[in-house]
């Protein structure tokens, strides 16, 4: 309980600085829109013909679904990491009674709500426009959605924060984080859905941690994966999930050390 009073306070914290900086907000947000950039690519291509079973409505519900995820699962506290650890700003916090990582926590949970209020609406009135997307609404698909979207979250953010404490040791931890991004802008469905990948290379991203972090909850919302294969894909996500867990507790613990060990 005391700790979910914590994170009670921290949430309203967090959530007037975002309100405060809202049009920063808005901007940073506007700046996360390649899953438009690339719609419009594939509908001028869609117009000779469907691509890999994706024609224009296809590709309208699956951009629209990746916006509405890549925005919920957008994460940053790998610059914030790095900036701390820089410049020393970290010590301040280690003496804090609580763990960093819950700011953090709380910091994200806001502008998720911020991006919610702000981008579902916009969703929803593309889905009344558009009445024949091929996008699920039953309690149970969207239940798994939900569920999968969580999970994204999760991975994107322990695996950047654990990316994040890497500059512990090095200065270069930020390139690292963006060559994560790179394997999750050609893996993780940005670039294209995974579907339309040539079919040795689309069976190689299953084995992959970049499907997990965005493509998976796309793919249930479409319909496009169920029955054996979705619990399938679901446990890989899972698994994922507690491999960059243990993948931040362990850098989180060698990272003291190291950092106590130099005096910070």
């Amino acid at each position: 309980m005391r700790l979910l009073r914590k994170y009670w306070m921290l949430l309203k914290v967090n959530w007037r600085v975002l309100i405060e900086y809202r049009v920063g907000m808005l901007i940073w947000m506007l700046a996360n829109t390649l899953p438009l950039v690339m719609l419009a690519v594939w509908l001028s291509i869609a117009e000779a013909g469907p691509v890999g079973g994706y024609g224009p409505l296809e590709f309208t519900a699956y951009y629209l679904a990746l916006l509405a995820v890549r925005q919920f699962t957008a994460v940053w506290v790998a610059w914030e990491l790095d900036y701390d650890i820089r410049l020393g700003e970290l010590s301040s916090k280690l003496l804090k009674p609580i763990n960093p990582i819950h700011n953090h926590i709380a910091m994200h949970l806001g502008d998720k709500l911020f991006r919610m209020l702000t981008i579902v609406p916009i969703i929803l009135m593309v889905m009344l426009w558009l009445p024949g997307l091929p996008l699920r609404h039953d309690w149970i698909t969207v239940g798994l959605f939900c569920f999968s979207t969580l999970a994204a979250l999760a991975m994107r953010f322990l695996t950047q924060y654990a990316i994040g404490l890497l500059g512990f040791w090095t200065t270069q931890s930020l390139a690292i984080n963006e060559m994560v991004y790179a394997g999750m802008l050609m893996f993780g469905g940005i670039i294209a859905p995974l579907e339309i990948f040539p079919p040795a290379l689309f069976a190689w991203t299953q084995y992959l941690p970049f499907r997990y972090m965005l493509s998976l909850p796309v793919e249930i919302l479409m319909g496009r994966i169920g029955g054996a294969a979705l619990a399938a894909a679901l446990g890989q996500q899972i698994v994922w999930l507690l491999l960059c867990l243990a993948f931040y507790r362990t850098v989180w613990r060698k990272g003291l050390k190291h950092y106590s060990a130099v005096g910070a």
